[in-house]
């Protein structure tokens, strides 16, 4: 079964934009394309994202 996408939230168009939204626990991942960026925590993208082709682009911490 795909991932519900709908699960991620809200999607940022800008990678910047994202990554000062992001706390430090979380990262931000993007679909295959590069078009847009979520928040997610770990636990999250492991659960389906990994899976489904999306990156990361910001880990923790960073």
């Amino acid at each position: 079964m795909p991932f519900d996408i709908t699960m991620l939230g809200m999607g940022y168009f800008s990678l910047d934009a994202a990554a000062v939204d992001k706390s430090p626990s979380e990262m931000v991942i993007a679909d295959d394309k590069e078009e847009t960026f979520y928040i997610v925590s770990r636990e999250i993208y492991e659960a389906g994202p990994k899976q489904e082709g999306f990156k990361i682009m910001v880990n923790e911490g960073e």
